[in-house]
């Protein structure tokens, strides 16, 4: 009998050698034990592939539990199948997020808006859900969704642009939250 922990050769998924061969539900678990204790919210207002890869981004970095704003279907092509490997919420609209998102996180959310603090400068939250708005609108595509975040941050910019891809900035804040937490 094979090694369930043995990489196979012909496993094509696009996953670390540790999980070749292995189920999804095996990979889950394995992911379960090492989670990090952060949470993503995103907006899904018109089946943006941004979000498929915040989804993976989310799961480089190994996060709690990924909830979405607005539509339930999403284009997961982006994914490259992380989606299986991740604890997804979906809801309809923000009150109901605020009902069922457990009370402990600390909202976090990330725009260049007026105000807000540059994220060299900010210092990380026990346990903080990091609140990533839709690509056209940033947070205020949801008017009310940024009077619900402790912080915003923003990520300082040199160039002409006004600002980033909202998944590449997805990839910049989780990338400094798990620099600064010590978790590489």
């Amino acid at each position: 009998m094979d090694d369930p922990h043995t990489p196979l050769m012909s496993d094509t998924r696009n996953v670390v050698d540790e999980f070749k061969g292995r189920s999804v539900e095996d990979i889950r678990a394995a992911l379960d034990q090492r989670r990090r204790p952060f949470g993503t919210l995103i907006l899904n207002i018109d089946y943006d592939l941004n979000i498929a890869t915040i989804v993976r981004t989310h799961n480089a970095f190994c996060g709690q539990e990924i909830f979405y704003i607005g539509r339930k279907r999403y284009n997961r092509r982006g994914c490259v199948g992380t989606y299986l490997y991740e604890n997804l919420h979906h809801f309809p609209d923000l009150d109901t997020a605020k009902k069922e998102i457990p009370s402990d996180y600390t909202w976090v959310g990330i725009d260049n808006r007026p105000g807000s603090i540059p994220l060299p400068q900010f210092s990380w939250p026990e346990k903080p859900l990091l609140i990533f708005g839709h690509e056209r609108g940033g947070l205020d595509f949801l008017p009310e969704l940024p009077y619900h975040c402790d912080s915003i941050l923003k990520i300082p910019q040199l160039g002409s642009v006004r600002s980033l891809n909202v998944s590449i900035a997805a990839g910049i804040t989780m990338y400094d939250l798990a620099t600064k937490k010590g978790w590489l």
